[in-house]
């Protein structure tokens, strides 16, 4: 069974379900059409969304508290207020976890940049620290940052943010079964439960 995954790896929510939503297309047999795409140039312009800097301080205030409950729950560390987020480049990560997949290599890259963000405070758009998630994966990073840059990957990037707009999909993360959007990682017990049908 095939799920379209709709992400940022800028996302503290995409951070907080990645696990489960790991372990739920492994207990599935899931086939995973990963799609990271720009939520602050092209999601949320279009589908009726804000950047956190540019949303009503209550918004804000809650986001923070949303994010400390969530990662209490599940045990998760997490640097609420990141040194670099947004990255000086949002982009570049995810072009690399468009050249991971293209590699074979799903899911694990994605994740790990998010880990690497939002519990360990690093700068997704230095090329070093994406040498070093390489690395940790055993992925040769001079041939991922060769494809992250190609034409192609650009494409695909920009490909991702217009089907998510053209799918209805306005937030990260989400998962869309069966045409069906699980929006938000709190929704992942929806998505599990619409599986076992």
């Amino acid at each position: 069974m095939k799920i379209e995954y709709y992400f940022s790896v800028l996302s503290p929510f995409t951070y907080l379900g990645a696990d489960r939503f790991t372990k739920i297309v492994s207990k599935y047999n899931l086939v995973v059409i990963e799609k990271p795409l720009d939520l602050v140039g092209e999601i949320f312009p279009n589908t009726g969304g804000l950047p956190v800097p540019k949303r009503h301080p209550a918004r804000q205030k809650y986001r923070l508290l949303e994010m400390e409950r969530i990662s209490n729950k599940l045990g998760l560390p997490i640097i609420k207020q990141p040194k670099f987020f947004p990255p000086s480049d949002p982009h570049l990560p995810a072009k690399f976890v468009i050249a991971s997949n293209k590699m074979g290599n799903k899911l694990l890259f994605g994740n790990e940049c998010l880990k690497y963000l939002w519990s360990m405070d690093k700068d997704l758009s230095d090329h070093k620290i994406l040498q070093e998630i390489c690395e940790k994966l055993n992925l040769n990073f001079e041939e991922m940052k060769n494809l992250a840059l190609t034409d192609e990957v650009n494409i695909e990037y920009q490909k991702n943010s217009k089907d998510a707009v053209n799918n209805h999909v306005f937030g990260a993360p989400s998962y869309v079964l069966n045409n069906e959007i699980f929006w938000g990682q709190d929704r992942l017990d929806y998505l599990e439960d619409a599986l076992k049908k």
